[in-house]
C-alpha cells in the first residue's frame, strides 16, 4: 500500500483548524450551560452571563415552546459562533420558583 501526499494551502489548513477549535469549544460551552441551576435569576440572564464570560457579545434568546409537560421549557440561543438549543425545567416547588438547565445541543454555523 503506498502513502498519498497531500498537499493543503496555508488557507485550507487554517479553514479546517478553525472549524475543528469552534467545535470543541461549542462543546465545552454546552457543557457549561447544562451545569446552570435553579438560583430564582432569570434563565435567560444566566445563559447570557455564561456566555458573555466566554466573549459572546451577540446573545439572542427565544422561548421555543414546551415539551410534553409545561414545565418543561425549549429555547433557542443565537450567538455570532454556535447556536444552542436548550431544555430547562420548571422548579415551581422551589422558593422563589426557577429554572434549571436540563440539556443543552450545540450547532456550530457552517
Amino acid at each position: 500500500m503506498t502513502k498519498k501526499t497531500i498537499k493543503l494551502t496555508e488557507k485550507q489548513l487554517q479553514m479546517l483548524t478553525e472549524t475543528r477549535i469552534n467545535e470543541v469549544t461549542a462543546i465545552d460551552i454546552a457543557n457549561v450551560l447544562k451545569t446552570i441551576g435553579c438560583t430564582g435569576e432569570s434563565i435567560k440572564r444566566l445563559i447570557s452571563k455564561e456566555l458573555s464570560n466566554f466573549g459572546f457579545e451577540e446573545v439572542n434568546i427565544k422561548f421555543l415552546g414546551y415539551g410534553e409537560n409545561r414545565k418543561d421549557l425549549m429555547y433557542i440561543v443565537h450567538t455570532e459562533g454556535p447556536i444552542f438549543v436548550i431544555d430547562t425545567k420548571s422548579n415551581s416547588d422551589a422558593e422563589p420558583p426557577c429554572m434549571e438547565v436540563t440539556d443543552v445541543i450545540a450547532y456550530v454555523k457552517a
